[in-house]
């Protein structure tokens, strides 16, 4: 296996390294050691922005050696592309499948849905905008409702029962006192 091999002139070309993993893949039968190798070249790829290649090497190292935290790299990888859906759903996959990923994958998750809820409330925005002239004459239901003076009415109806509340508690002897022993005569 050539990928741990090679001198610090050939790591600084990235092109050169995916090359020699390249040949690698093809030399070994084992599928772990394949995946291994996917993932290497996948960080290569990264490295000189071919996004789509690194994207598929990560999803074949899972298809051969399916890991928790080829779950976790991936979804950092699609977080840096701006995937959140699939970055959240990798991160939450990681967290599933290996508990001792929690803390990492919870990162990861966090900030997709932070970027998502961001996206979500620029497009959906909580002020209402109209963009029609407003009738002057126009009534509401809740313009007739307090012209018939149905707030108003309530309003006396809730004073009206706290006031009756409140009378009755006056007037019922205090829980002490029928409860207390009796004056003997």
């Amino acid at each position: 296996m050539l990928v741990f091999g090679f001198s610090s002139g050939v790591a600084a070309n990235p092109q050169m390294v995916i090359e020699m993993i390249s040949q690698d893949m093809k030399q070994t039968k084992d599928a772990k050691e394949k995946s291994s190798l996917h993932i290497y070249r996948a960080r290569q790829y990264a490295k000189i922005k071919k996004y789509d290649q690194a994207l598929d090497d990560y999803s074949t190292a899972l298809e051969l050696n399916h890991k928790g935290w080829i779950h976790l790299e991936r979804s950092q990888f699609l977080l840096g592309m701006k995937k959140y859906d699939l970055a959240y759903e990798d991160a939450k996959a990681a967290k599933e499948e290996v508990p001792t990923l929690t803390a990492e994958a919870d990162k990861v998750m966090d900030e997709a849905v932070a970027v998502i809820r961001k996206q979500y409330e620029a497009e959906n925005p909580e002020t209402i905008i109209m963009n029609a002239r407003v009738e002057q004459y126009r009534k509401t239901r809740f313009d007739m409702m307090r012209e018939q003076g149905v707030f108003s009415a309530k309003a006396a109806r809730i004073a009206s029962n706290n006031s009756r509340v409140a009378a009755k508690r006056k007037q019922q002897p205090s829980a002490k006192a029928a409860c207390g022993p009796k004056a003997r005569s």
